[in-house]
């Protein structure tokens, strides 16, 4: 996913309550409808080299989960993830750095703590004290390939499986916020920065040292760079260093902050000097230091200053596009819309005069060749260089391509195209809404809660009366109900469950409206006996309902639990053997 779409989902968040989070638009759509209706330091062996270490990181960075924390009544224990019992729920906590690592920190109630393996037998014994990585961020996850060992009060690091990554000479040791696998250090009281594996990105000669912030879709967090900050008598001056460790901007700027939305691989730095804010194309500077304050438009990748309270435009070459002389301003996509002596022009981000409607807001899209505008009555209209829609709309949603998702005067909801100007799904449904990651809309009619599917073309696919919707492997979304479930892909084409799943060995399967499960060549396994069934998960189990109660399958087809649970939940369940899997902030499983 491009830098252009993270920027999507935050112009969703903004625009509309029902998107961004998928899981809080189906939040919601459960409020709706039940409104409607009613988470000496002795080692074992030196390791022979750091690429010995890294193989380690390598190995113990694998998503799938091998081991869960289990939650049984006020006690925690482990389990593998064949639900085999690895560690009796006997502690008040369990730290498990990496879930694809035997190395369990089981803390009793006057905060001791042990570490054993899958065999609970205790183990990193040989060192004094050791101690899982915890983030610049106490609610973030810990460092998953490393802990830190402690000896004459300072730290030193090891892998997971005990091998010293560096003697204990640092005062502390922290997992970076914001930046995954980099590690702060604390020397002589000052920062610097580690790899998991223990190579040197940045020198222990900074006061601070934070992430930019800077995440791509593609990249995702290894190109985040670094701004690092010294103290002087003057007060406290900031530089930057790039995720190599090459140090771009000297430690000379009042204040720094990356720009941190757009497509180039170069990198945009925002600086104070002299109380003046400019603008850092890499070393390169674009924009003087001229100006009280400097923002970025993400979206329209062009930059706003601010000189004696008037605001002027740049874009990313450093070109002025307007001249800080305007009072208001309002950009969205391609479009800038300026107030001056009250008059309100609309430009291009060129620069170009456009027309000179008035409108007191305006809405950036993912399509940047159109813009939602409000005006002073409150009602909405799209418009293009070449297209304006204006009609009694109470609110217009971007959805994909030249469809829009509008809602009238009387509430409810369809789609117009903005290309022809027709209306393609008419207004009488409580809301639609895009499935995040799809060109499908999902469409709520409150009165009879039923839901429908439009595919990218806006034919209807799927009708299901109270319905759930997930996304599903990246690709596909699963509709399901309380005896109904099928699959689309992300065209909201119906496919059958062996293209979502096609490494599983069991499928579920419908007859007489009874769900049971067959394998690959369609031969049945279970028979057809149950009001629903789940898909098969990852680790080879399926939820069976019946008559209102849950139980559990395993990879054979076998019966493990028959379905004697009865579980409060609008979501299809998962299960690790006998136990619930639960996924919040974190993932664990619970006795039922």
């Amino acid at each position: 996913m491009s830098g252009r779409n993270n920027r999507i989902v935050r112009n969703r968040e903004r625009s509309n309550d029902f998107k961004g989070n998928f899981i809080k638009v189906l939040i919601g759509l459960v409020i709706l409808i039940l409104l409607i209706s009613i988470c000496v330091i002795i080692y074992k062996k030196q390791p022979n080299s750091k690429k010995e270490i890294a193989q380690n990181f390598e190995e113990n960075g694998s998503s799938l989960y091998e081991y869960f924390m289990l939650s049984s009544k006020e006690n925690i224990g482990v389990i593998d993830k064949k639900a085999n019992m690895l560690i009796e729920p006997k502690y008040t906590k369990i730290d498990i750095p990496n879930p694809a690592k035997d190395v369990f920190f089981c803390y009793t109630e006057d905060g001791n703590y042990q570490i054993f393996n899958q065999k609970a037998e205790e183990i990193l014994t040989q060192f004094d004290q050791v101690e899982v990585i915890q983030s610049t961020n106490e609610n973030r996850e810990t460092e998953k390939n490393a802990l830190k060992y402690k000896q004459n009060d300072l730290y030193g690091l090891i892998d997971l499986n005990g091998n010293v990554i560096t003697e204990p000479i640092y005062q502390q040791i922290q997992s970076m916020n914001d930046k995954p696998g980099n590690l702060l250090i604390q020397k002589d009281n000052q920062y610097g920065v580690l790899d998991a594996v223990g190579n040197t990105i940045i020198e222990p000669e900074y006061d601070s040292i934070s992430a930019d912030g800077y995440c791509s879709g593609e990249d995702l967090y290894q190109k985040t760079g670094y701004i690092v900050s010294q103290k002087t008598k003057d007060g406290v001056n900031f530089g930057y260093i790039d995720f190599k460790g090459n140090q771009l901007l000297d430690v000379q700027y009042e204040s720094l902050e990356r720009a941190l939305e757009y497509e180039e691989n170069d990198i945009y730095l925002i600086a104070m000097q002299k109380g003046k804010k400019g603008v850092f194309k890499n070393k390169k500077k674009i924009i003087d230091f001229n100006f009280q304050d400097i923002q970025y438009s993400d979206f329209s990748n062009i930059f706003i200053v601010n000189k004696n309270g008037k605001y002027g435009f740049y874009n990313t070459k450093g070109k002025n596009i307007l001249k800080p002389e305007y009072d208001q301003y309002t950009i969205a996509g391609n479009y800038i819309s300026v107030e001056k002596n009250k008059n309100t022009q609309l430009f291009d981000v060129n620069g170009n005069l456009v027309n000179t409607s008035s409108y007191t807001k305006m809405i950036e899209t993912e399509n940047p060749a159109y813009f939602i505008a409000e005006d002073e009555e409150g009602f909405y209209s799209i418009i293009s260089k070449d297209v304006t829609i204006e009609e009694k709309y109470v609110q217009i949603e971007y959805a994909f391509e030249h469809y829009f998702i509008i809602t009238d005067e009387t509430g409810k909801t369809g789609v117009i195209n903005a290309i022809t100007k027709e209306i393609e799904i008419k207004p009488v449904y409580d809301f639609i809404i895009q499935i995040e990651g799809t060109k499908v809309l999902q469409a709520i009619d409150g009165t009879n809660n039923r839901m429908d599917i439009y595919a990218k073309d806006l034919d209807k696919t799927i009708t299901m009366e109270d319905a759930i919707v997930e996304t599903l492997e990246g690709r596909y979304g699963i509709c399901y109900s309380e005896n109904e479930m099928k699959y689309f892909n992300q065209d909201g084409e119906i496919v059958e469950n062996t293209e979502v799943y096609p490494d599983k060995k069991l499928y579920a399967t419908c007859q007489n409206d009874k769900w049971g499960f067959c394998d690959l060549s369609g031969k049945q396994i279970v028979e057809c006996q149950y009001d629903i069934v789940t898909e098969y998960n990852q680790y080879g189990f399926a939820g069976i309902k019946k008559d209102g109660k849950w139980g559990v399958v395993d990879e054979e087809g076998k019966v493990i639990v028959e379905p004697t649970y009865e579980l409060d939940t609008y979501y299809f369940p998962q299960f690790i053997g006998k136990y619930r899997l639960m996924q919040s902030e974190i993932v664990y499983c619970e006795e039922v």
